[in-house]
């Protein structure tokens, strides 16, 4: 019995070097990846809310069938827009207390009803990680002038100075209809464009930006062939310099889709504006594209 236990005590002071391939085994599960998430972030959970969000946004679409929603996504948001999509998953995890977005444009941006639908679609899928003791808010800045383009906001310094002084999570640039309600010259919007976005670098920091092309509209009585010309010029130049897109006039239904809104009471006699509603359903829509990168981004984070 004594040689037995003797036996038994030498095995368990044996040191852990004598069996390298369970020690080995030991030092992988202390290193198992469970620290590279940040404390308090979920996927999982946040790919669910981010479901649930899709789904509570749902009702605000019955009725126009005529909306492309299954063209409502933001292409290449996994990366582009990635850091902004962080923030959000922060801001809903408790690791940061706000969001901001400055969104800029001509009289489409004006009334602040399309910021107003997002920023309250955007705080309503916060409000369940308010009530578990924090306080998230997302505030949706706008800015918007009447007859605003890309050539004459140039000279437009209080734009610039919000950009800088602001400090946002993501500009939002809406313009394009006025630009394509003149007579259209690609070079010459190229020029203006470029122009506006150099000055722009100098004041937006860190902010990502994501272009909305401009909706459906009417010229001189006839659908504006122009709106789509000008969308492909915004989008060349997004994709050159690493910026993102959100293409309204395909979401909402298309070329000569403002026929259906204006039907709908949605959209204004000129087929050029939208009604308070029309506004509002278009914020919605940004949501909704936004929470579908989002889920995305989740289910596939980090």
């Amino acid at each position: 019995m004594a040689d037995l236990f003797l036996i038994l005590l030498l095995f368990l002071l044996i040191p852990a070097w004598a069996y390298p391939e369970e020690a080995a085994d030991l030092h992988t599960q202390e290193e198992w990846p469970q620290e590279t998430l940040p404390e308090g972030i979920d996927p999982l959970d946040e790919f669910i809310h981010g479901h649930y969000a899709l789904r509570s946004i749902e009702p605000a679409f019955k009725g126009y069938s005529f909306l492309k929603r299954e063209e409502n996504v933001i292409p290449a948001s996994d990366s582009l827009l990635a850091p902004f999509l962080q923030k959000l998953m922060e801001l809903r995890s408790g690791l940061r207390e706000q969001v901001s977005i400055f969104q800029f444009g001509g009289s489409h941006i004006k009334p602040g009803w399309f910021a107003g639908a997002a920023e309250k679609a955007f705080n309503q899928w916060l409000a369940e990680a308010a009530e578990s003791g924090n306080s998230p808010t997302l505030k949706f800045h706008y800015k918007g002038i009447n007859g605003a383009s890309f050539r004459n906001l140039l000279n437009k310094q209080e734009i610039f100075n919000l950009c800088r002084d602001l400090k946002p999570d993501l500009i939002v640039i809406a313009m394009g209809t006025n630009d394509a309600q003149g007579t259209f010259s690609a070079s010459r919007f190229r020029t203006a464009l470029g122009s506006f976005m150099a000055k722009l670098d100098k004041y937006s920091g860190d902010s990502l930006i994501l272009f909305i092309l401009p909706p459906d509209s009417y010229k001189k009585g006839v659908p504006n062939a122009d709106v789509a010309k000008v969308g492909a010029e915004i989008t060349a130049y997004a994709n050159e310099h690493g910026h993102v897109c959100w293409d309204l006039q395909q979401v909402m239904g298309g070329p000569g889709s403002i026929r259906q809104w204006r039907a709908g009471g949605i959209a204004q006699k000129d087929m050029v504006h939208f009604s308070a509603p029309g506004y509002r359903l278009q914020g919605q829509l940004f949501f909704e594209a936004i929470m579908r990168a989002y889920k995305r981004f989740a289910e596939n984070y980090p």
